[in-house]
């Protein structure tokens, strides 16, 4: 069964249509805009093959699901009986997961009261609030369709780092994932004293603590470490009412790092392919424009926490114009913009 449509959520600011996660929105861009990522201690990371080629919006009900982009293609398959990651949550673990690793430069993630701070932080969620049981056991489902997947990358073409032909490289995201007592996975639960930043890495005296935990596969832990792609996460929070503007803001910030010229127009149809695959192709030209209304309307919301994005909106597709990243390098630091492949 295919990945039902998205649909697209009408954000016109003339009529008041506007839905209360975008208002957040709005009031993380007066934070962003008063200090930036890095001072504000909100710096995050996001692994490239999940900018570049996105998970699906909804249960796609299917053990292989495909994102392309260009040359680029994507296969997601399901090693965990219950499916395919998909939604807001596994974007969210994903997020969490690339910065703890990088920030800790270690494979093991402890599963522990960072993890449960920053899940209440991002989620709104409040102690005894009611409803995060039934949360903590979607986490955790989707914990487990996510860290029990295998990415599958194929390339054929030119890049940086390929002259040339057809490349496949295979990647298991964990090579084990650990949860002692999934029913105890509880949001309610306290966390440890000062655990209420967005996420803070777990203190060496709280290891004991919770022992589930998730160990990254070498290959994924090392790309992670080789060419993380940086992102505010005050944005990354503030677009969750979209997973398609939590996907678009990523795919911004890194084409953004490398983009010195404007680009051709990158056709809606193939952001389709890379965004929306899941709209029928018996009438493609419907299936595009029902898709560029909810790709224009998510893009609205993403244009808030990220004003400097400079780009075109064309009849045919969109064209990106050299604009800051919005995360801005470091000097003498590697850039994001360094091929897959």
């Amino acid at each position: 069964m295919a990945e039902k449509p998205i649909k697209a959520t009408e954000i016109d600011y003339r009529k008041g249509n506007t839905p209360e996660w975008v208002h957040r929105a709005i009031e993380e861009q007066f934070a962003i805009e008063s200090e930036d990522a890095r001072r504000s201690g909100n710096l995050g990371y996001m692994t490239r093959a999940l900018v570049l080629a996105t998970m699906p919006y909804k249960d796609p009900k299917v053990d292989a699901f495909t994102r392309t982009n260009g040359d680029f293609k994507l296969r997601i398959l399901a090693g965990y009986e219950g499916g395919i990651p998909f939604g807001i949550y596994p974007r969210l673990l994903m997020s969490w997961v690339s910065t703890e690793a990088v920030r800790s430069q270690s494979p093991v993630i402890e599963l522990g009261d960072s993890m449960r701070a920053f899940l209440k932080d991002v989620l709104e969620l409040r102690t005894n609030s009611g409803g995060s049981r039934g949360v903590s056991t979607r986490v955790a489902e989707q914990m487990k369709r996510t860290f029990g997947s295998l990415i599958t990358a194929q390339f054929n073409g030119k890049s940086a780092e390929n002259k040339g032909g057809f490349v496949l490289r295979n990647i298991v995201i964990a090579d084990a994932l650990t949860l002692e007592d999934e029913h105890s996975f509880d949001l309610d639960a306290p966390a440890s004293e000062g655990e209420s930043a967005l996420w803070t890495p777990q203190k060496a005296s709280d290891a004991g603590q919770w022992k589930s935990k998730v160990r990254l596969s070498d290959p994924f832990f090392k790309e992670l470490l080789d060419h993380p792609v940086p992102i505010d996460l005050r944005a990354y929070k503030a677009l969750r009412g979209s997973p398609l503007a939590m996907d678009i803001y990523t795919w911004l910030t890194y084409r953004m790092s490398y983009t010195n010229r404007p680009t051709r127009p990158i056709l809606w149809e193939s952001l389709m392919m890379q965004f929306g695959s899941s709209y029928s192709t018996s009438d493609l030209g419907q299936a595009t424009r029902d898709f560029k209304k909810a790709f224009l309307n998510a893009l609205k919301a993403v244009q808030i926490v990220y004003p400097a994005a400079r780009l075109e909106v064309r009849d045919n597709g969109l064209v990106l114009l050299p604009s800051p990243p919005h995360i801005p390098p470091i000097a003498g630091g590697k850039g994001g913009q360094a091929s897959l492949f």
